[in-house]
């Protein structure tokens, strides 16, 4: 069992802060344009990139801190992903240390994987550069790539590593509650956590159990692509107002569960217990839990009247070897003999894909990736909800406009209505092509919640401590279809689901999606020929699958792929437009060996 433990806190306040080419039909022999991303020919002799990534945790930045406290994470970076086939692409150079800090060795540059080749290509032999980071010097990275001969496996590592949160002052009781002034402090303060980073070739992510049980980052390697949000300041607002659990609020951002209460619960800034469950090169899971045994105290408000549970929370994160999904087990447990009569249970994703590690905010062109028809949008307390979508009765409303974040005139919260059933949501930076999905049945979680700050977050003073404010959005994922709508628990009764989050990159929209990946198909017409497409990111990349087309139920194209890493996987074949009539049945699948991991289908129009 490895425990966490918060290093010196230099504040004053009692919450933990925290076949073949050509495919003959019947009819015809039709031509497959094939686009395969990190495909290539022989590997052939290339030196890896100099060492270290950015010395970051996750990719959460430095240089936080002010007054000499070492900024940001401060933990080891790791080297880029060499290129597929002949291209080697470098890793990036350890970073500079913060004020104050020292930035440790940066490992070298990862192995190149080669690509499907003609014949079959010849392995390239990659060898890490020796960087500097700091006061830290770079490791060699080095191994066969894959392509002809050779092969190198990918493998997870753990290490420990510390974040920096610079935050405006907090003054709360010895309950937690806030006893402080309405309008919070100007002078900001840095408090350390203790992290840990799991990382493989493909995701580097940081957990933070003293601070709300979080996935704090989740980087993708490939792209140097931040998925989830941090806040790089943060400050307590609403105090007094009655809104939240201990009567303020301070947004940090990642992922973390509210319990046994909404609107971020009673657990947001105490610490869980952390433990390694298991550990191997192939796979590790880490677990963080806390149980419920905390009453109701003096000086909340009211309408939080669930007392004590003794509920336990159990959340297991998963990292696999040559996997780019990150996968996040709930457990609920009543270990009581007697029931549970009311309880909420939402896991909070605070949300920035496409982000620059270190610098994490949505663009104005950000779409909401959520397959619904109606949504309840809480007009009663902000009225311009009335005018944003067309009204179905009362304050259920169809669910349009909304997914795209320019048209959030103002801050609010909606629940998808009367509950959330497809098996995929998440959010999608339009600007970049880059998103970021959560795939899950949804059986135990029916509840979908949607908060935005509105268009003016991207614009605000983050330094101004009144402004509370941020360039994010929130989906939550709720036992309950919404807030305050209690269920209760059995005797001994025990929950358990897994959800899977992962990036896409390159995909206009969503078609289908599990927890292999998710793809978008799409058609052309040109001429007296229609280009039938799909564009895949799967979460298996480098791998080696067969991606086959259907129209009709007949194959149409079949091809040997790689899947990309950082990019689309994207397969294409030209029909003749006689066969591509209205109603046509489009279906695309990716295949390893026997098992299908992918499929989707549309009907043409």
């Amino acid at each position: 069992m490895v425990t966490l433990r918060r290093l010196g806190v230099a504040m004053d306040f009692h919450a933990s802060f925290v076949g073949t080419l050509l495919r003959r039909t019947s009819l015809c022999v039709v031509p497959v344009l094939v686009s395969v991303a990190c495909s290539g020919g022989d590997g052939g002799n290339k030196p890896g990139g100099n060492a270290g990534g950015v010395s970051t945790s996750g990719g959460v930045a430095g240089a936080m801190a002010t007054g000499g406290a070492s900024g940001g994470i401060t933990s080891v970076g790791s080297g880029g992903n060499g290129g597929s086939g002949g291209t080697v692409m470098s890793g990036g150079r350890g970073g500079a240390p913060s004020s104050g800090g020292t930035s440790p060795a940066g490992a070298g540059g990862a192995p190149a994987s080669g690509g499907i080749t003609a014949g079959g290509g010849t392995a390239g032999n990659s060898t890490g550069g020796n960087g500097t980071g700091g006061n830290g010097t770079g490791g060699v990275g080095g191994g066969v790539g894959t392509g002809g001969t050779g092969s190198t496996k990918d493998t997870v590592t753990r290490k420990a590593s510390s974040f920096m949160f610079r935050h405006f002052p907090v003054q709360t009781n010895a309950d937690g509650v806030w006893n402080g002034p309405t309008t919070p402090g100007t002078t900001a303060t840095t408090t350390s956590y203790d992290t840990e980073i799991l990382e493989n070739g493909y995701l580097r992510v940081t957990i933070l159990p003293s601070y709300g049980g979080r996935v704090l980052s989740i980087l993708h390697k490939p792209t140097n692509r931040e998925l989830l949000y941090q806040n790089p300041i943060g400050t307590p607002y609403l105090m007094k107002e009655g809104i939240f659990y201990y009567d303020y609020l301070v947004i940090m951002g990642g992922i973390f569960p509210s319990f046994p209460e909404p609107e971020h619960g009673r657990y947001w800034n105490q610490p869980y217990k952390y433990e390694v469950v298991s550990e191997s090169p192939e796979a590790i899971t880490v677990r963080m839990s806390r149980q419920d045994d905390r009453g109701i105290v003096t000086g909340i408000p009211a309408r939080y009247d669930v007392g004590r549970t003794d509920v336990l929370v159990q959340l297991d994160v998963t990292l696999k070897a040559g996997s780019a999904a990150l996968e996040l087990s709930t457990k609920l447990t009543n270990t009581r003999t007697t029931a549970v009569q009311n309880f909420e249970y939402w896991t909070v994703t605070t949300l920035a894909p496409g982000s620059k590690a270190g610098e994490t905010a949505i663009p104005l062109d950000t779409r909401i990736i959520a397959k619904m028809d109606k949504v309840h949008l809480m007009e009663s307390s902000w009225a311009w909800f009335g005018n944003a979508e067309t009204r179905v009765d009362g304050e259920v409303f169809q669910w349009k406009n909304l997914s795209d974040f320019k048209n959030w005139a103002d801050q609010g919260t909606a629940f998808a209505n009367p509950q959330y059933t497809a098996k995929w949501s998440g959010l999608a930076n339009v600007a970049n092509g880059t998103s970021i999905l959560r795939v899950s049945d949804n059986v135990e979680t029916p509840g979908l919640k949607l908060w935005t700050f509105g268009k003016q977050s991207l614009s605000i003073d983050i330094n101004d401590s009144t402004e509370w404010l941020r360039p994010t959005i929130e989906m939550w994922h709720g036992v309950t279809p919404e807030f305050w709508k209690r269920r209760s628990l059995a005797a001994n009764e025990v929950r358990t689901w897994t959800d899977r989050y992962f990036a896409t990159l390159g995909l206009p929209d969503i078609t289908a999606a599990n927890e292999n990946g998710a793809l978008y198909l799409s058609t052309t017409t040109s001429g007296s020929e229609v280009a039938l497409k799909v564009a895949a990111s799967l979460n298996l990349p480098n791998q080696a699958l067969k991606a086959v087309l259907k129209l009709n139920g007949a194959v149409v194209a079949e091809r040997d792929v790689t899947a990309a890493a950082a990019e689309a996987t994207t397969v294409s074949a030209n029909v003749p437009s006689s066969m591509a009539t209205a109603g046509a049945l489009f279906e695309a699948a990716f295949l390893q060996g026997d098992k299908q991991l992918l499929s989707g289908q549309i009907a043409l129009k």
